[in-house]
Parts: structure tokens; C-alpha cells; sequence
């Protein structure tokens, strides 16, 4: 699913774990093993690809996406971080959507073997830019587990002297045979439809998709399943550190407004993510909280 990139090593970092670049020198860190085969890019430190040895992928990416260091990635699962969406008034005005760590470049600091799987993380700290956005120091952590199934881990530690408030999104897109074959189950008694100004509705638990969809589910289980019966799988999704699960397609307008979207490409893709999206975290001086989404 990652060929049409044509990435080509650049470095070996351990048995299972390579540094890549495409033609234009972004950096790539490829994952494979017994289990699996991962992609990440060092930009966001944004997973593009999961595959389990045999089967078809997990994680949708566009064919079109644009890997340029700059623009966020569309597909994968970009770090919504450390606000959701548009940030909240308290944090300042004129910021940008979806905070500033999916458009920064991040750092590989290790790579380990854990029976079998492979364990990577990404690290992200403060900078001068940082701080005029969001005012405080802190170390963020993207651990990566590539085994069966893939599972991401986001440790945000503030290091400032003053509590630090944090909203954020594992913002997964997830690959799917068809709209029509695909539902999701777990998902709870209501949710919050943002394309009816965030109307609280009634729901039954169960999705299945028809339209665009951009609603957030408040009273989600942790442990959610997308059964797809055109891919004939049921993919089990286990989420923690979150108080919302966000469901997006953007459904065949939306698809055909972006540049970085086929636009057919709402039709193979589905948005299921882990997400603090209600209250902001507090986290306290010297403390840490995690936001994790395990997929397989």
C-alpha cells in the first residue's frame, strides 16, 4: 500500500527497524517483522501503514498524499495535539487547527525488540515556536508497538513549574472495503453530530455508513469493533486516556474539496479515533497522562 512512494533504505537501525527516504529526501522509519509491517513519517511522527503478515491493511493512506515536511499528511494517523480541531478560546486566538505536533518533526529515540514485536519511540520537546503557542515545557512520547496488532501510546510529561490543560487525537484513519460493508459497534447511547452544530442525538451503539459523518461519541466503550464484511474481518479497537471516540468520512463532497484526497477515496477509508475532546487534561508539574489507541 506504501509502494507508489518509492522509498529506498537510507540507514539500518536494527534487525527489523529501517530509515528510508522518497526521491524528495523525507525521512521514513519502516518497521517489519514476524507480525507485521509498519511506515511511520519522522514529520508528526505519523503512522502511514500497518499490515499483519497476510492480510489486506488496517491503515487507509491517500493516494495523493502530500509528503513535503510541511503540510500534515492526509491518511494514517496523525497527532491531533495539544488541542483537537480548532483550539478553545482559553488557549489564544489565531492557532492552528489541530496544534502543532502533526506538523513538527520529531525524533527517533529508540528501537527494542518485545517478544517478537517491535517497540519504537518518537520523542517531541519545546521550542521557541512551541511556547509562543501553547506556553509550557513538555516532553511528548509516541510509543509504537508493531506486533499483531499496532499499538500507539501518547505520553504527554509537562516539564513547566504551572499545570499544563491538553486536548488532543489519535486521529486513525482506518482502511475499509466499502462504505456499505463496514459498521462500528461499541460506540454507546449518544453522541454530539458536529455537522448539526454539535446536536446531542440518541444512538443505538452501532454505526453503519450512508452520508458524511463528523460526530463525537461521549459515552463510547474502550473496546470498540469494525467488522467489515467485504474485507470479511472484525477489527478490534482498544482505546484509554480518551472521553471521546470521533467518527469522520467526509463522504463524496468533502472528498472531492481536498487536493490531497482522490475523490473517491471516502469510499475505502473511515475515521475511528481516540480523542480528548470534552474537558482539557490537566496535567500537573513534573506529571504525565497517556492517550492510547490499539488497533488489530
Amino acid at each position: 500500500m506504501i509502494e507508489h512512494l518509492g522509498l529506498t533504505e537510507h540507514t539500518r537501525v536494527s534487525d527489523t527497524t529501517k530509515i528510508m527516504v522518497d526521491d524528495q529526501g523525507v525521512e521514513f522509519v519502516l518497521v517489519e517483522n514476524a507480525f507485521s509491517q509498519a511506515c511511520f513519517t519522522l514529520h508528526g511522527a505519523h503512522l502511514i501503514h500497518f499490515q499483519q503478515a497476510a492480510k489486506a491493511p488496517l491503515i487507509w493512506l491517500s493516494k495523493t498524499a502530500i509528503f513535503d515536511n510541511k503540510k500534515a499528511i492526509r491518511g494514517g494517523v496523525p497527532i491531533c495535539w495539544p488541542w483537537f480541531g480548532a483550539a478553545p478560546a482559553s488557549f489564544g486566538a489565531n492557532l492552528p487547527s489541530h496544534g502543532f505536533a502533526r506538523n513538527s518533526l520529531w525524533q527517533l529515540a529508540e528501537t527494542k525488540e518485545v517478544d517478537g514485536a517491535t517497540q519504537i519511540s518518537f520523542k517531541l520537546t519545546d521550542t521557541k515556536a512551541s511556547l509562543e503557542l501553547w506556553p509550557h515545557q513538555f516532553e511528548l512520547t509516541l510509543v509504537a508497538t508493531v506486533g499483531e496488532a499496532i499499538d500507539l501510546r501518547l505520553i504527554t510529561h509537562n516539564q513547566s513549574e504551572k499545570p499544563a490543560p491538553y486536548l488532543a487525537a489519535l486521529h486513525t484513519y482506518l482502511n475499509i472495503s466499502a462504505p456499505e460493508h463496514a459498521k462500528v459497534t461499541g460506540l454507546g447511547s449518544q453522541y454530539l453530530d458536529s455537522l448539526a452544530g454539535k446536536q446531542q442525538k440518541a444512538s443505538t451503539g452501532t454505526l453503519s455508513i450512508d452520508g458524511a459523518i463528523d460526530s463525537l461519541y461521549t459515552q463510547a466503550e474502550p473496546s470498540l469493533t469494525l467488522s467489515d464484511q467485504g474485507l470479511q474481518r472484525e477489527v478490534a479497537i482498544h482505546n484509554e486516556g480518551n472521553d471521546t471516540v470521533v467518527v469522520w468520512t467526509p463522504w463524496i463532497e468533502g472528498a472531492a474539496a481536498m487536493a490531497d484526497m482522490p475523490d473517491d477515496g471516502y469510499q475505502t477509508m473511515l475515521c475511528v479515533e481516540s480523542a480528548i475532546t470534552q474537558q482539557a487534561v490537566i496535567i500537573a508539574p513534573g506529571e504525565s497522562h497517556t492517550l492510547s489507541t490499539r488497533i488489530g
